[in-house]
C-alpha cells in the first residue's frame, strides 16, 4: 500500500529536480523575477523528461540517465545563447519589458497547500476495517504503466494486454508517467507512491504558472493570491439540484457535462493539467521569439511542444495545433521583416524537433488508429447541454447557443463571467509592450473553449478531447478573473459596494457545495464494503510476485473488487500487483488495447466467463495460448473459487493455496515461472 512518508518524498525530489533547473532556463531566455521562478517548475519538468525519455530509450532507464538528462539541460541552457533583441529601433541587449514584482512567498506556500488537495485524491485512506479509495483512483489505474517501467525501462512493454502475450506496445501519451517512474527510479518509491508525489508537484506547477502570469499581467500581488482560491472553486449543480430538485434540472439541463474546474481535472488526470500549463509557457514563448528571436528559446520551444504532447495529445496536441496557428498567424502580420523571417524559421525548427522527439508516439498512435478500426478519431459535434425537456431538432440547435450563455457560466461560476470581465480590463490596462501577449493568449483561451465546444472525440468512450481541452482557456480565464476579483475587492475596502462584487459573492455562495463535495471526497474517500479485503490484497500480489517474473503475463478477475471504486475498474491490479495482466479489464482495454470495440467486448466476456465460475476447459486454452496468461490467481470474491476451471487444466499447476484468501496456479510447463528460494 502507498506510503505518505514515501510520496512526500517523491513530491520534495520533483522540486528539487525541476524547480532550480526551470529557473535557470527561465533566466537564461530573459524571464523577469515575476515568471522566471514561477514558471520554473513546468520549464524543469518538461524539458528534463524529454531528454530523459529519448536517452533512457538509448542508454537504459537509470539512475544515471535521469541525473544525466538534468546536468545536460543544464549545460544546454548554458552554452546555448540565449534571448537577444533584434534590432529594429531598440538597443540589443535591452532587458525584457513590464517586469512586475517578485512573487511573495506566501503565495507558494498557498499553492504548495491547495495542491495537496488533488494529491489527497490517489492517497489510501486507512480505515479500522480496510482500506478505502476516492473516486479519481480510477484514473490513477495508469500506476500499471510507471511500474512496468520500473520493470522493462522504455519504451514500455504494454502492462494491460498484448495481443500474442508478449511485451505489446504502448501508444498512450505516456510522458507524464515516465516522470513518475524517474522519481521511483531515485527514491526507490513504488509506482503508486510517485503517481502521489508526481499528482501534487503538477498541481503546484500549474498553480504557480498562473500565479505568475496573474502578478505580470496585474503587477500586483493580490490576483496571484486569489488564483489558488479560485482554482479550488466547484460548479453550480449541487444548489441547482436543490433548488429545482434532480429530475426537474435534468429535464432543462442534460445530466453531467464532463466539463470540471482545475481541483476536479488535476485530482483526475493531472498529466492534461501540467500539459496545458505547458501550453500556456508555450505560446509566452512563441511571443518572445516575435520579438526576442533565440536560438535557446527555439530550443526550448521544441522541448516543450514534445513534453505537451506526450503528456496530452488532447492539449499539448490537437488543442495547442489548432490554436497555435492562429497565434502565429497572429505574430507573423505583427512582426517586422526581419523578425518575421526569423520567428518563421525558429517555429519550424521547434515543430520538426518536436516532431522527431515525439515520433515514436505519433507513430504508434497512428497505428494503434488504423488497429482499431473505428474511423476518424476526432469529429465535429457541438457539445451537448440541454435535456429532454426540449424537442431533440431544436435541442440540438439550442445546445449551440447554451454551451456559452449557460454550460460555461454554471460549471465555472467564478471564472467565466468574471473572467472574460478580467480579460477585458487587461487588454485596456497594459501597455503596449503586454499587448502581443494578451492578443495571443485571447486566442489560445476562445480556441481552447471552442475545441470543447464544438469536437468530439471517438476513440473511447467519453469525449476525452472535449473535457480537457478546455483547460487552457480556464486556466487564462482564472488569470483574469483574479485579476477582475481583487479590482472588486478593492471597491469594497473603499466602500463603494460594486454590483459585480455582490454577485461575485452569490455565485462563490452558490460554488461552496461542489467544492466541498470535491475536496471532501478526495480526503475521505469511496466508503465500500471490500474495503478489509481490499486492504489484504497486497499479500496476495507479494505472493503472486514470489512465482512469476516481470514478464509474466497473469490472469485475475477483471471485476475483482470493482465496488471498491464508483466506477468498476480492476484496480487492486493496476495499484498493486506490479506484474503484467493478459487481460487488464475492457475500461482499461479502451485506451491501452488496439482492439476494435466488439473484438475487445469478446475478450473481456471470455476473461468474465472463466472467473465467474462458467467457463469452460477450451476457454481455459484460450487465456493460455491466445493471451499468454502464465499465471493465474483465483480469490473467494471469483465464482471460480467454487467452480474453479484452472484446477481441472493440464497447462496449469497449483503453484500455493491459502484457504479462504488465494489460489495461484502457473504454467505446468514452467515458462515464466520462478522458484521460490524456499522451495528449491
Amino acid at each position: 500500500m502507498a506510503s505518505f512518508s514515501s510520496s512526500v518524498l517523491c513530491g520534495v525530489v520533483a522540486l528539487v529536480l525541476w524547480m532550480g533547473l526551470g529557473c535557470f532556463i527561465n533566466r537564461r531566455l530573459g524571464f523577469g523575477r515575476d515568471l522566471a521562478l514561477p514558471l520554473a517548475p513546468v520549464t524543469g519538468w518538461a524539458t528534463q523528461s524529454v531528454i530523459s525519455l529519448g536517452l533512457s530509450s538509448a542508454a537504459g532507464f537509470s539512475v544515471a540517465t535521469v541525473l544525466a538528462s538534468a546536468a545536460i539541460m543544464a549545460a544546454l541552457a548554458w552554452a546555448v545563447p540565449g534571448w537577444r533583441m533584434v534590432q529594429a529601433g531598440r538597443d540589443a541587449g535591452r532587458a525584457p519589458a513590464s517586469q512586475g514584482p517578485a512573487m511573495p512567498p506566501a503565495i507558494y506556500l498557498l499553492a504548495a497547500l491547495v495542491a495537496l488537495l488533488p494529491a489527497a485524491a490517489v492517497l489510501p485512506k486507512f480505515v479500522d476495517d480496510g482500506v478505502i479509495l476516492a473516486g479519481p483512483i480510477f484514473d490513477h489505474s495508469k500506476v500499471a504503466l510507471i511500474d512496468e517501467m520500473l520493470r522493462s525501462g522504455v519504451p514500455p512493454a504494454n502492462p494491460f494486454f498484448a495481443a500474442d502475450g508478449g511485451d505489446g506496445r504502448v501508444s498512450y501519451y505516456y510522458l507524464w508517467h515516465f516522470s513518475a517512474a524517474q522519481l521511483a527510479r531515485l527514491t526507490g518509491a513504488s509506482g503508486w507512491e510517485a503517481d502521489i508525489g508526481l499528482s501534487w508537484f503538477s498541481a503546484f506547477a500549474s498553480l504557480m504558472t498562473m500565479c505568475g502570469l496573474a502578478l505580470r499581467l496585474s503587477g500586483r500581488r493580490l490576483p496571484a493570491l486569489l488564483v489558488p482560491v479560485l482554482s479550488a472553486m466547484g460548479s453550480l449543480r449541487p444548489v441547482l439540484v436543490g433548488i429545482f430538485g434532480e429530475e426537474p434540472l435534468h429535464a432543462v439541463l442534460k445530466h453531467g457535462s464532463g466539463l470540471a474546474g482545475w481541483l476536479f481535472q488535476t485530482s483526475w488526470s493531472p498529466h492534461h493539467v501540467i500539459a496545458a500549463a505547458a501550453v500556456i509557457i508555450i505560446v509566452l514563448l512563441l511571443v518572445e521569439q516575435a520579438q526576442r528571436p533565440s536560438l535557446l528559446g527555439t530550443l526550448i520551444l521544441a522541448l516543450l511542444l514534445a513534453a505537451g504532447f506526450q503528456s496530452s495529445i488532447w492539449v499539448g496536441g490537437i488543442t495547442l495545433a489548432l490554436c497555435g496557428v492562429l497565434i502565429g498567424l497572429l505574430l507573423l502580420v505583427r512582426a517586422g521583416m526581419r523578425e518575421r523571417r526569423l520567428l518563421l524559421a525558429a517555429c519550424l525548427a521547434a515543430a520538426a524537433g518536436a516532431i522527431l522527439l515525439s515520433f515514436p508516439l505519433l507513430s504508434s498512435q497512428l497505428q494503434e488508429q488504423g488497429a482499431r478500426g473505428s474511423g476518424l478519431p476526432i469529429t465535429l459535434h457541438p457539445a451537448l447541454v440541454l435535456g429532454i425537456l426540449f424537442p431533440p431538432g431544436l435541442r440540438r440547435l439550442l445546445d449551440i447557443p447554451a454551451f456559452w450563455f449557460v454550460l460555461l457560466p454554471i460549471e465555472f461560476p467564478l471564472i467565466f463571467v468574471p473572467g472574460l470581465i478580467g480579460l477585458r480590463r487587461v487588454a485596456r490596462d497594459n501597455d503596449r509592450h503586454q499587448q502581443l501577449m494578451i492578443q495571443a493568449l485571447a486566442i489560445l483561451c476562445l480556441g481552447s473553449l471552442c475545441c470543447s465546444w464544438l469536437l468530439l472525440s471517438t476513440v473511447g468512450d467519453n469525449n476525452d478531447l472535449g473535457w480537457r481541452a478546455v483547460l487552457p482557456g480556464l486556466f487564462i480565464l482564472t488569470i483574469t478573473a483574479a485579476i477582475a476579483v481583487s479590482h472588486w475587492l478593492a471597491k469594497l475596502r473603499t466602500k463603494r459596494l460594486a454590483s459585480p462584487a455582490i454577485a461575485l459573492l452569490v455565485a462563490f455562495v452558490a460554488a461552496v457545495p461542489d467544492t466541498i463535495h470535491n475536496i471532501s471526497g478526495n480526503l475521505f474517500g469511496h466508503v465500500a464494503p471490500a474495503a478489509g479485503t481490499f486492504a489484504q490484497s497486497p499479500a496476495l500480489w507479494v505472493a503472486l510476485r514470489k512465482y512469476t517474473t516481470p514478464q509474466t503475463r497473469i490472469a485475475n478477475d477483471p471485476a475483482y473488487l470493482q465496488e471498491i471504486t464508483p466506477w468498476p475498474i480492476n484496480i487492486s491490479w493496476a495499484l498493486l500487483a506490479d506484474r503484467r495482466s493478459c487481460f487488464a479489464g475492457n475500461e482499461l482495454a479502451i485506451a491501452f488495447a488496439a482492439l476494435p470495440a466488439q473484438q475487445r467486448l469478446q475478450i473481456s466476456a471470455l476473461f468474465l466467463r472463466v472467473f465467474d465460475g462458467s467457463g469452460s476447459a477450451n476457454d481455459v486454452d484460450r487465456l493460455y495460448h491466445e493471451y499468454g496468461c502464465r499465471a493465474a490467481v483465483v480469490t473467494p470474491q471469483d465464482g471460480a473459487w467454487n467452480r474453479d476451471p484452472f484446477a481441472a487444466s493440464s497447462l496449469f499447476r497449483l503453484a500455493e493455496a491459502i484457504e479462504g484468501k488465494w489460489r495461484i496456479y502457473v504454467a505446468a510447463d514452467g515458462s515464466d515461472v520462478t522458484i521460490p528460494q524456499a522451495q528449491k
